[in-house]
């Protein structure tokens, strides 16, 4: 499995619509990805339309994979209103 880095983030997320490709990497080791106005990671949990990934060399939790945020990505959906 490959670990997340900030340029396999990029490169996952590049050309995607739904997600805003200005990635917020202010906390050390973790990447916080925000999606464009109208989707959501998740329906059912209150529209959220940030979340945060553990990048390798993270000393105090093991690192996100490429395939983990390729399995998010599939879970975007529209927000209804």
């Amino acid at each position: 499995m490959t670990e997340l880095t900030p340029y396999l983030v990029q490169k996952t997320i590049k050309n995607d619509k739904r997600v805003d490709q200005r990635v917020d990497y202010d906390e050390p080791d973790k990447a916080i990805i925000y999606l464009a106005d109208g989707y959501t990671w998740n329906a059912n949990d209150g529209d959220r339309s940030v979340e945060g990934f553990i990048l390798s060399g993270n000393d105090d939790e093991p690192a996100d994979t490429v395939a983990y945020l390729k399995l998010r990505l599939r879970c975007i959906e529209p927000i209804k209103n």
